[in-house]
């Protein structure tokens, strides 16, 4: 199967295909999907911050010991 015409329609790639006597269209978005990472809620900060407090806490009171 070989490529015969590649070219954009709107928002789309439309790719052409050959193989012989049988053709096939294949039309794919052209927006690019990027993943992006969810932000954080003031709960799920203050929660870490509040870890992270005590965390420091029970470690400054062990080496007092």
């Amino acid at each position: 199967m070989s490529i015969v015409n590649r070219y954009e329609d709107g928002n789309y790639i439309v790719t052409e295909y050959s193989s012989g006597a049988v053709e096939r269209v294949i039309k794919s978005s052209s927006v690019v999907h990027e993943y992006v990472e969810p932000q954080p809620t003031l709960e799920e900060m203050q929660m870490q911050t509040l870890l992270n407090t005590e965390y420091l806490v029970i470690i400054s009171e062990l080496s007092n010991l």
